[in-house]
């Protein structure tokens, strides 16, 4: 396949950006400002149904999420919930979906949200209420029940979440390189790369480069998520590597270069720099390294 490049997700129900919290999720929009500007494709997501989300999550847990009940369930997501948080996350959610049918046709497209990839069926957890991920795949299987889907979910935090909700996917690889002495308790991923704090560019990259190809002769995919969280940086303040942008960048040529005939979703997953405008500046750099635009 050809990758046409261009095409971007975003809603405004992205921008929560007078909610102060680690969270940050004024970065959603402050992407968007970041590439307003430049010639992009622009979609924009409805909000996804309850039936889609029914096909990964408890009919219980999502009365409460849906309703914006604080319920021992919903406050494990360690951040507000209201019917506005609720909104922004339907809306990423749907987002994730149109992307990997997007990608699908046109070969790459970029979510500027999703990847909340900490999230259970019948809980949240570590920001996340609904994994986007998992209820993309199972939407894809409504049509293709055998796709063959690869997961690589390069956040700085293993996707503990979409590893147990995927395990029994015999057609869904899961593959999360992350530090080990970090959030989340650890689950079992299809391929799973635990690193040690404070490694840097080169080292990483060895071991990713590695690991790449052990996946390679593993699976042959017919769509990959990319879960490109820059919480990897150096300047992080939830994670505990040392890479730097050139390193990340580097990182995501990698994933590019990995399958490049197989259509890719990339989504922005985790990033809290202490400066976010170097979060954001990160975010966008992976965006403009899938399409072709640096």
């Amino acid at each position: 396949m050809i990758r046409k490049t261009g095409n971007l997700i975003y809603s405004p129900k992205y921008d929560l950006t007078d909610y102060t919290h680690v969270l940050s999720a004024e970065k959603y929009r402050l992407l968007y400002d970041e590439l307003k500007y430049e010639r992009w494709i622009w979609n924009e997501p409805t909000l996804i149904d309850e039936e889609d989300l029914l096909r990964v999550h408890t009919k219980k847990y999502l009365k409460d999420f849906l309703a914006a009940r604080l319920t021992e369930k919903t406050k494990r997501a360690e951040i507000p919930i209201d019917n506005r948080i609720v909104e922004g996350v339907l809306a990423a959610t749907q987002g994730t979906v149109l992307a990997a049918a997007i990608a699908l046709k046109h070969g790459v497209a970029s979510n500027l949200s999703g990847g909340f990839h900490h999230s259970f069926a019948d809980h949240a957890e570590g920001f996340c209420y609904i994994n986007d991920v998992a209820v993309a795949i199972a939407a894809l299987r409504q049509e293709n029940p055998k796709m063959k889907i690869a997961v690589i979910d390069l956040d700085v935090h293993q996707g503990n979440g979409t590893a147990v909700l995927l395990q029994k996917d015999e057609n869904t690889y899961t593959f999360s390189m992350h530090e080990k002495e970090n959030y989340p308790p650890k689950e079992q991923s299809s391929h799973d790369v635990e690193l040690e704090s404070h490694i840097g560019d080169g080292e990483y990259l060895k071991i990713l480069k590695e690991n790449l190809a052990i996946v390679k002769e593993i699976i042959q995919p017919e769509i990959i998520f990319y879960l490109a969280g820059v919480d990897v940086y150096k300047e992080d303040t939830l994670g505990g590597l040392s890479l730097t942008a050139e390193g990340i960048a580097e990182r995501d040529r990698c994933i590019k270069s990995f399958m490049p005939s197989v259509p890719i979703v990339t989504l922005t997953a985790g990033g809290y720099a202490r400066n976010m405008k170097e979060t954001v500046h990160l975010h966008a750099q992976t965006i403009r390294i899938f399409h072709d635009r640096l």
